[in-house]
């Protein structure tokens, strides 16, 4: 009797047992590590209670399981009894940091810098909560250091360039995402956050190249061939610049994006009719979309709809108020990465 082929292993993509409303075996059994380690853990420090190192590593497991509040619990009793333990401090810090409380964080982890200002982790997860309290040229100096420290962290340079672009520094930020493509030369998203960058420092050539590359990438990115029609309509090229908000449109027909970019073009031509017909799609798709409402106003406005006009301008109004005046730009791009998640829990092990 031949012998029996052997069965091949495949790994499952996590986001397959989500769809299918099961757990992923792999997280079931690092939460079983997780509570093993932590109950060994706890039955050593019976023993030894006054050990610092075993409530450090207890406060790590608890950040492994998502315990954060017990890990901050934990680390100030360390921090408390040692302060010249920079890892506590800098476990106590992204805690803060990833319970959004902020202030804390920053004021553990510059702690934690004054003890040891060689370590990246610390500088990062600094850089991390400083761009969740919106003070970008503090975040961009500690991803700067980071860099120094460490020149292969390809997500501190991502997040340096985004620090960059959120200080309207485009030049800096188009260098650093040259630098970081030179490591990931087949990152989307990066591709794309240079093509945007090149296009808010008004080199739509650059742009273009850019652009085109991510679309050559991926064919069927809806976002990449809609930024890929800014640049267009950008130059001027029109009829490419139409045909790639349409192609978007198919590959994605519930984004309100295309659409709201088209209705635009359409009305830099003066066919108003055209750019009610796109506007008013994009208004459906995302009732939210204040520029799509502000364009449907001023073309309503322009064929004599005044009471349309009037309607959609008290959108528009109420839409402002709520984001505090912050207007979509003309061409949009995933980010490259949100400052929540620029928050490492460090030290993980498990």
């Amino acid at each position: 009797m031949a012998d029996s082929p052997e069965w091949v292993k495949m790994k499952i993509h996590p986001d397959i047992f989500e769809e299918l409303g099961v757990r992923d075996p792999d997280e079931i059994k690092r939460e079983a590590a997780i509570v093993k380690k932590t109950r060994q853990v706890k039955k050593e420090l019976l023993k030894d209670p006054d050990n610092l190192d075993l409530l450090t590593e207890l406060a790590t497991l608890y950040m492994d399981g998502g315990s954060y509040e017990d890990a901050i619990k934990e680390l100030k009793i360390v921090v408390g009894r040692d302060q010249k333990r920079a890892r506590a401090y800098k476990l106590l810090g992204t805690a803060y940091g990833l319970t959004h409380c902020e202030d804390e964080a920053i004021w553990e982890l510059n702690r934690a810098v004054a003890i040891d200002d060689n370590d990246p982790e610390i500088h990062f997860n600094l850089g991390g909560v400083y761009m969740l309290k919106d003070m970008f040229e503090k975040a961009a100096q500690e991803f700067e250091k980071v860099v120094k420290l460490d020149p292969e962290d390809t997500t501190a340079y991502a997040n340096l360039a985004a620090a960059y672009d959120m200080l309207d520094q485009n030049p800096d930020q188009i260098k650093v995402l040259k630098k970081v493509l030179m490591f990931s030369p087949e990152d989307k998203e990066l591709r794309a956050a240079l093509s945007n960058a090149y296009f808010k420092h008004g080199d739509f050539d650059e742009s273009l190249t850019a652009a085109m590359v991510v679309v050559d990438m991926d064919e069927k990115d809806a976002m990449g061939h809609c930024n890929l029609g800014s640049v267009y309509s950008a130059k001027n090229m029109v009829e490419e610049a139409i045909l790639c908000f349409k192609k978007a449109t198919e590959l994605d027909p519930d984004s309100s994006i295309p659409h709201t970019n088209l209705g635009s073009l359409y009305g830099s031509l003066s066919k108003v009719e055209s750019a009610i017909k796109e506007f008013k799609i994009a208004a459906e798709l995302n009732s939210g979309d204040a520029y799509a409402w502000y364009n449907l106003y001023n073309c309503y406005k322009q064929v004599g709809k005044t009471k349309q006009a009037q309607e959609a301008f008290k959108k528009f109004e109420t839409l402002s108020n709520e984001a505090s005046g912050n207007v979509k730009s003309d061409m949009v791009v995933e980010t490259v990465q949100t400052a929540e998640s620029a928050v490492r829990n460090t030290d993980g092990g498990l």
